[in-house]
């Protein structure tokens, strides 16, 4: 986990390293304090860990390379919205694949997995909520 103060990233796999790069920009262009979290497992996964972050935050940015539609981070982002809500002051939001197959082209790749520069784009839109 990176601790911060100002949003809560939760994220797992790949988009782990890709949220830290995320929110080194971030503290390095914005000084924003962004607070990383690696769930590391999804059965079960670690909602104390998560609502104590979002305690101390009041933003939540979900990410992970699978689908917005059904994937894991809805079910974080659900449970969040059902337990944690008294403490955010600003929707919850996901950066995630698009809902598309995979492509084996790494331009294509690119443009359909999370990347850095999304992850930024999100959570400055959170920030300045």
């Amino acid at each position: 986990m990176q601790a911060g103060q100002d949003l809560t990233v939760v994220t797992y796999g790949a988009t782990v390293e890709k949220s830290r790069q995320a929110a080194q920009t971030l503290a390095t262009e914005d000084g924003a304090r962004v607070e990383v979290i690696d769930l590391r497992s999804l059965v079960p996964w670690d909602k104390e860990l998560v609502a104590g972050s979002v305690a101390r935050t009041s933003r939540v940015l979900v990410v992970h390379e699978d689908v917005y539609t059904c994937g894991f981070g809805a079910e974080v982002a659900a449970w969040i919205a059902d337990e944690c809500f008294s403490y955010l002051d600003a929707p919850i939001r996901r950066v995630t694949a698009t809902d598309t197959h995979v492509a084996y082209e790494p331009t294509l790749e690119r443009a359909i997995l999370p990347q850095v520069e999304d992850i930024v784009a999100a959570a400055r839109s959170i920030l300045s909520f």
